[in-house]
């Protein structure tokens, strides 16, 4: 074999591997097409170059830069092609734990938005200060070792009496221990729910009023027929069809009943006024006093009918005698 095509068969064998390599090494940066973000925060914490970018929990980049601008921090962060940052994505610091490493994650953003230009500036969102809450956990642990250690001797009551408690449930005594010692509510509570599935399937085969309604369409029809009549009734009453839609519709009767009132209204001021002969006999009094003097006459005249009324018979008496 000629020393070309060894060296052209070597050359190409080489040239081979090293193509494996760059598909297995993708971390270098010159075989790997990624795309470039900003974004800037106050605080970053113990955010260091390297650490992964995350987009809604999966990994898809790394924080390639942390510099100190104008006041905040700028964090450049790199992502593999394709993945969907949008323009108005925010990037947030989060922790794997409270004492794992911090992260920045993405969020995808609204999904009308259009996708980030790349070298483009991110949204952020200023994370939670981790000492700030560790601070205020270890407050809260203090209060709570304080609390127990000041009243150490009453929560040893309390435990003592909820251990009596106990002890006694278990023993079957009191309320709680017959409700856990005793069948009986267990059996009562298995045929209420038996009686309860009785009536579901007496029920669902359509047996008694109520399995009747839940089966029967004859009221539901009967209903719909009702709601039909109702509805052409109203339309008819709309219409001013018949006796009520003429009332609803028809103004006559209450221009008749305005005019009939009017009227009813001057007679009644004519009246109140004296006018007319029935307004004499309301205002005038003489037709009273006459009256009441002939009331009076009338009762003398009956009084002394009943004085002469013994006379009047021992006359006409002693007539009868005179001509026998």
């Amino acid at each position: 074999m000629k020393t070309e095509v060894k060296v052209g068969i070597f050359f190409f064998l080489g040239l081979f591997i090293l193509l494996i390599i760059f598909e297995f090494i993708t971390e270098i940066p010159i075989f790997t097409r990624e795309y470039s973000f900003k974004t800037y925060f106050k605080s970053v914490g113990e955010l260091k170059e390297g650490n992964p970018v995350k987009l809604s929990g999966v990994e898809v980049g790394k924080i390639s830069k942390i510099n100190i601008a104008d006041g905040k921090i700028e964090v450049d962060f790199k992502v593999k092609k394709g993945t969907p940052v949008k323009s108005d994505s925010v990037a947030v610091i989060k922790l794997t734990s409270l004492l794992g490493t911090s992260y920045i994650n993405l969020t995808f953003g609204s999904p009308e938005s259009p996708l980030a230009q790349p070298g483009s500036v991110l949204q952020s969102e200023e994370p939670a200060d981790v000492s700030e809450i560790l601070a205020k956990v270890e407050s809260t642990v203090s209060s709570i070792e304080s609390v127990f250690s000041e009243n150490s001797e009453k929560i040893g009551s309390i435990l003592n009496g909820l251990d009596s408690v106990l002890a006694g449930a278990a023993r079957g005594e009191g309320t709680l221990g017959k409700l856990i010692k005793d069948d009986s509510l267990y059996n009562e509570a298995r045929d209420t729910l038996a009686n309860l599935n009785e009536i579901s399937k007496d029920i669902n085969q359509g047996k008694g009023t109520l399995g009747k309604l839940v089966k029967d369409e004859s009221l539901y029809n009967e209903t719909k027929s009702t709601m039909a009549n109702l509805g052409e009734l109203t339309k008819r009453l709309n219409n001013a069809e018949g006796t009520f839609g003429k009332l609803l519709k028809d103004d006559t009767l209450y221009n008749e009943a305005t005019e009939a009132a009017t009227s009813l209204n001057s007679i009644l001021k004519k009246i109140d006024k004296g006018e007319g002969t029935i307004g004499k006999l309301v205002s005038d009094d003489s037709l009273y006093y006459d009256a009441k003097n002939a009331v009076k006459k009338v009762e003398r005249a009956v009084d002394t009918q009943e004085d002469l009324a013994p006379l009047t018979t021992i006359g006409t008496a002693f007539g009868i005698l005179t001509v026998f």
